[in-house]
């Protein structure tokens, strides 16, 4: 049986539940929008079957072509993406997580985005922008 998680932003208002549509394991994304949007790289696990309590308080912002983004309109808190076209599965941030600690990193995307001031250890796979989209298509 596929696990489930739960999480919330920092206020509260926003609580949700998901399967983990992978295991326990989470990616690192270094495109320049999870830079901004983050302030640093984005670390999101992918969910399905997700249930949002207090989701009036979630904000959706559009933004790219493929992806909006849902914070919390309470106190900002960066919670999830979603493709527009599967809106069923959730790239959820790791940082909201009540037991982030479960999860074992498996792979970065965008790495020829990824800044010269970080880097992380581990042999964790790493794959260019194309690579992570024209595996999307796929799916």
């Amino acid at each position: 049986m596929a696990e489930r998680m739960k999480g919330r932003c920092l206020c509260g208002a926003v609580q949700f539940e998901g399967t983990l549509k992978d295991g326990d394991e989470f990616g690192v994304c270094h495109c320049h929008t999870c830079q901004h949007w983050n302030g640093g790289p984005g670390l999101a696990t992918e969910m399905v079957s997700m249930n949002i309590s207090g989701e009036s308080h979630v904000t959706w912002y559009s933004s790219s072509e493929w992806a909006e983004r849902g914070f919390c309109a309470g106190c900002g808190s960066n919670l999830f993406y979603r493709l527009k076209e599967n809106r069923d599965l959730y790239f959820v941030q790791v940082g909201c997580l009540d037991e982030p600690g479960r999860l074992t990193l498996a792979e970065h995307i965008f790495i020829e985005e990824m800044p010269g001031h970080y880097d992380f250890t581990g042999n964790a796979p790493r794959l260019t922008g194309a690579e992570f989209l024209a595996r999307l298509q796929g799916e």
